[in-house]
């Protein structure tokens, strides 16, 4: 056993290592890609920094939404009933189809894109974090009760660990639904983002341009969901129930 501590540092510098060569392996892709084509580095990684800002923002927002409403949903089994059907008519609705209303409301701003973007994020978080919490065993319910776990330390040590393997479940979904939205939604608006950049490529006739935004764009999702999500998603596992 006195060995283990060491063998764990070796595998963390290997596991450190492997990143880094992946990162600058990824960054020599990009320095190339950029090198030999057209495409503007400071307009598009600007875009994608303002498309990220925005969902972000709404990720929060919508999370925050998602546990207060399964906590009001939840709170018994009358409303359960009643809300449900309700909430799951409602996420069928088609958030794009609000747009023209929003527009003429609101004109073609930010905000148009954040109300699309939050319905459509809201969803998959609120229903894992539904079924999560439908699944939640009595017994695990009844201790916690038997020990004190009230108001904030019922949320804080009870509930989140027990939802949170569906919460990043739910989160992980909304993220890769949010950016279909984004690019949509920001060259239909027509706000600054990564959406609108490669609407103006592809209407200039750009398609060598379009074609390698679209790949950076895809990479760059790629070391955000292998660097950010899947460590999450691995770290909740350890908070499921048996």
């Amino acid at each position: 056993m006195r060995y283990t501590h060491s063998l764990k540092l070796v595998t963390k510098r290997k596991h450190a290592f492997k990143i880094s060569l992946v990162i600058t392996g990824l960054l020599i892709i990009l320095i190339l890609f950029l090198g030999f084509t057209k495409l503007d580095a400071q307009k598009f990684f600007l875009g994608f920094l303002a498309s990220l800002i925005k969902i972000l923002i709404v990720y929060a927002i919508a999370l925050f939404l998602a546990l207060a409403i399964s906590l009001m949903v939840t709170s018994s089994k009358s409303v359960e009933e009643t809300s449900v059907p309700i909430l799951d008519a409602l996420q069928s609705f088609p958030a794009f189809a609000l747009v023209p209303l929003l527009i003429i409301w609101l004109g073609k701003s930010n905000l148009v894109v954040v109300i699309i973007l939050t319905i459509e994020m809201i969803w998959p978080i609120l229903f894992t974090i539904l079924s999560a919490k439908k699944q939640m065993r009595g017994d695990l319910m009844e201790a916690a009760r038997s020990f004190g776990a009230k108001g904030w330390k019922y949320f804080s040590f009870v509930l989140m660990p027990l939802i949170f393997p569906a919460m990043i479940t739910g989160s992980i979904v909304a993220w890769g639904e949010a950016w279909e939205t984004i690019i949509a939604a920001e060259i239909i608006v027509g706000v600054p983002g990564v959406g609108s950049y490669l609407s103006a490529s592809g209407e200039t006739f750009q398609s060598t341009v379009l074609v390698i935004g679209i790949f950076l764009l895809m990479l760059i999702l790629f070391i955000l969901n292998k660097y950010i999500w899947l460590p999450l998603l691995n770290k909740s596992t350890k908070y499921q129930q048996e």
